[in-house]
């Protein structure tokens, strides 16, 4: 996931980052070949540089979990990232253009932070390994989900779409308004002796940090409103 620090713009450049809803405002299907390559946490109990999503044809295949499924789950390749905290206030200072009489309405978005990708789990399997050697393991998506985009705040269709818009061009540019997982995709691998691997697959969600804002036709601005943002992007396996 890309890192970057965005500035807080002045009042004078503002108005033109209004940010308008994109042309693919409908856009409710992921595009076609994201599902990502297995990601293999640390210490998993599986052997080193045998995970595959072509499995052996005689590997054993995991059993469904019972446990619940996490929405947040964390990601292997994701760094801790501290979230910035809500502030309150408006976008320094109250007029746009003071001695303007009138300015085009408008709603904007801004990244403020980049923060650490999640997944939100669809189904979960593992498979246990009571003899004294590796064998081989497969694991096959058979539960699907639908993950769309939110955040901690409650927005509307229009902002969600803004935030849709600003997430695909700064950030991650399969983002999708909503994404639902495949059924059947496989992945394996060997477990190790005496070990239990484990398999959740679901949907990656990129996770930003920022603010939106009106502009009001007499040139005032809102309060800025900050919240934790989320869209889905890519769905794969995450083996543990």
């Amino acid at each position: 996931m890309k890192r970057k620090s965005s500035a807080i713009v002045s009042l004078a450049g503002l108005l033109a980052m209004a940010t308008v809803v994109p042309a693919f405002a409908d856009d409710s299907d992921p595009e076609s070949g994201v599902v990502a390559p297995a990601e293999v946490a640390d210490g998993a109990a599986v052997v080193p540089g045998s995970v595959t999503d072509q499995p052996a044809a005689n590997a054993v295949s995991g059993e469904d979990s019972t446990e619940g499924l996490n929405e947040d789950a964390d990601l292997p390749s994701e760094a801790d990232v501290t979230e910035k905290p809500v502030q309150d206030g408006r976008p320094s200072g109250h007029d746009l253009h003071p001695n303007a009489t009138h300015c085009d309405s408008s709603k904007v978005v801004k990244i403020t932070s980049n923060l650490k990708n999640t997944m939100a789990i669809k189904y979960s399997t593992f498979v246990k390994n009571n003899t004294s050697s590796p064998i081989d393991f497969k694991f096959t998506s058979k539960k699907s989900g639908t993950t769309t985009i939110g955040g901690s705040v409650t927005f509307s269709g229009e902002v969600k779409m803004l935030w849709l818009g600003k997430i695909k061009t700064e950030v991650q540019a399969n983002a999708s308004k909503t994404w639902t997982s495949e059924l059947g995709v496989e992945t394996g691998g060997k477990v190790k002796a005496h070990s239990t691997v484990y398999g959740d697959y679901g949907i990656m969600k990129e996770n930003i940090y920022g603010y939106f804002y009106s502009v009001y036709s007499n040139c005032t601005v809102s309060a800025k409103t900050y919240a934790k943002v989320w869209a889905p992007y890519r769905e794969g396996w995450v083996v543990n």
